[in-house]
């Protein structure tokens, strides 16, 4: 299949003006070929609408009852091109960022490539920053260690073929990104995680007890995390948020840490 000349794009929106939104869609349009922005919004108030209406090729789906799982349902059903690209909506995609991803869509055997998310909210930078020094390697090394993991879809281009025929389950509000790739590497096709091309993720820093707990519910159903990993959560959860403090001096994200592992317990073990 040839590299293809333009390509839809996924992005899911509720109320997204902030922190990026219009950096965020200049960065997709000066460094994708869009042919058709599918904004699948939950029912936005705060301006997100008239904005994603103020650029070219711009469909939007209406899902003001459903959650991630049922959105990218949608946007994927409304994709025309053979390759489409997964797009959050509080990342700023690096200079360049479709010529980078092009060079591995010659591969028939690659159904998804994943472009490496760089944190940028002050909790995330620190966390990253603490773990960096705990293995000897830089940002880029830890986000793309993250994204072999597990399935994001922060900036992920999507060969259609390969979800063909997906039907993501209704109750994944999280983790449905995962369950993608679930499918995809299931018909036989690669997903990639790589350094380039790549995104500046701003997502806000805050805590999610109950997303957190939901994360936990639904890693545990599709078979995310094992027992060993909870385990290791459990036992490392303390010493891992004290190293994160001990190097950065962020309490917030030392606290972050551990409110997210706890839960995460919590929510596994409620299965």
């Amino acid at each position: 299949m040839p590299v293809p000349s333009s390509v839809d794009a996924i992005m899911l929106t509720k109320n997204s003006m902030k922190p990026c939104l219009k950096e965020c869609l200049d960065s997709v349009y000066k460094n994708i070929p869009v042919n058709s922005l599918i904004a699948v919004d939950g029912g936005s108030t705060d301006g997100t609408l008239e904005l994603l209406k103020s650029y070219p090729r711009v469909k939007i789906i209406m899902d003001t009852k459903g959650n991630r799982a049922t959105s990218r349902q949608l946007g994927i059903e409304a994709v025309e091109t053979d390759w489409f690209v997964f797009l959050d909506s509080d990342v700023i995609l690096c200079d360049n960022w479709f010529d980078y991803a092009k060079i591995y869509l010659k591969d028939p055997k690659v159904g998804a490539v994943w472009g490496a998310a760089l944190q940028r909210s002050s909790s995330d930078l620190a966390r990253y920053s603490a773990m960096g020094k705990l293995y000897g390697k830089d940002e880029m090394w830890i986000a793309v260690k993250a994204g072999r993991k597990r399935g994001l879809t922060h900036d992920t281009i999507v060969r259609r073929k390969a979800v063909e025929g997906i039907r993501i389950p209704r109750d994944l509000h999280v983790l449905e990104d995962h369950y993608i790739r679930m499918y995809v590497e299931g018909r036989g096709y690669k997903w990639l995680s790589v350094p380039r091309p790549y995104c500046y993720h701003y997502a806000h820093s805050r805590e999610r007890p109950k997303d957190y707990y939901i994360f936990g519910r639904a890693a545990k159903k599709i078979g995310f995390i094992k027992l060993s990993t909870v385990l290791t959560y459990l036992f490392f959860g303390v010493p891992k948020s004290l190293w994160i403090y001990l190097n950065t001096g962020n309490k917030q994200a030392a606290r972050a840490q551990y409110i997210t592992y706890i839960y995460i317990i919590k929510g596994w073990f409620s299965v």
